[in-house]
């Protein structure tokens, strides 16, 4: 009973020694007692001088301390308005001397040289569309013409082959977005190769040259995005020729204008174009 006792006190003395030492919470490392920390805290704060050079110093010393504060804008809206909301920008069209590339290729002429034998005929070109409604259109091919008999007022056959070029100053009317129509004049020159055939001689070769004026126009039709059907028709006039020095051959074949005794000409073209546009817009800010 006696020792229970004992053993009850020392318990008692022991955390009263803990307690008095140590703060619940606080530092375990810190040797300063609950009371000497009490007693700090109770302290009197130190009283305020009287004297006025003193606390003029102290409130210069306050001054200095605090920041400095910008003024605030006048107006916040016009803040959010100069940042923060969309401005109108100036986006003037910027129109390049080339607009418009195109290739083209005669496919109903090449289509033709499937089944004629006679005949053989490639053509195409190539449009330079400039700023505003003009261009410029080069045509090349080549055509061979080799008829099997005889033709009127003929005496002899004979085999014309060479190439041609042909050069147009065009007029384009866009009609709607996938339609456009076109006129212009053109000039057209042909160098080839005229062969005559003797059944009592050996064949004569000479060269010749043709030069024509012709008048164009046609139309195009977007098929698909940067592929162009077209049609063309042309009139052209006969200007100077290299004649055949064999009167015996007067109606003959020149490739890219026709026959040589008509002096008026009457042709129809159907092509594909693929076109490369270089219209964009230059944006200034």
């Amino acid at each position: 009973m006696q020792s229970a006792l004992k053993i009850r006190i020392l318990g008692a003395i022991v955390a009263h020694t803990w307690f008095g030492i140590t703060a619940i919470g606080a530092n375990p490392h810190s040797n300063l007692p609950v009371s000497r920390l009490l007693q700090e805290e109770k302290a009197d704060p130190p009283l305020e001088s009287d004297h006025p050079s003193l606390a003029e110093d102290g409130v210069q010393m306050e001054k200095e301390a605090l920041p400095l504060v910008k003024v605030a804008h006048r107006d916040v809206m016009d803040l959010l308005y100069l940042y923060l909301l969309p401005k109108s920008i100036d986006i003037p069209h910027y129109v390049p001397f080339i607009q418009q590339v195109g290739v083209r290729i005669n496919w109903l002429e090449c289509l033709r040289n499937l089944w004629s034998n006679e005949k053989k005929s490639y053509g195409g070109g190539v449009d330079f569309h400039f700023s505003g409604p003009i261009q410029l259109s080069f045509d090349i091919g080549y055509a061979a013409y080799h008829p099997k008999d005889i033709i009127h007022p003929n005496e002899l056959k004979y085999k014309s082959k060479g190439g041609y070029g042909v050069v147009a100053l065009l007029y384009v009317m866009p009609l709607n977005q996938l339609n456009n129509a076109y006129f212009g004049v053109a000039y057209g020159q042909s160098q080839f190769e005229f062969i005559a055939y003797d059944a009592h001689i050996a064949p004569s070769s000479n060269r010749l040259a043709v030069g024509w004026g012709k008048l164009v126009g046609g139309s195009e039709l977007r098929l698909f995005p940067q592929i162009y059907g077209g049609m063309q028709v042309g009139v052209g006039h006969l200007l100077h020729a290299q004649k055949n020095n064999d009167r015996r051959i007067s109606n003959y074949f020149v490739p890219g204008y026709g026959r040589m005794v008509n002096k008026v000409m009457f042709d129809m073209t159907f092509y594909l174009k693929w076109s490369i546009f270089f219209l964009e817009k230059k944006i200034v800010i």
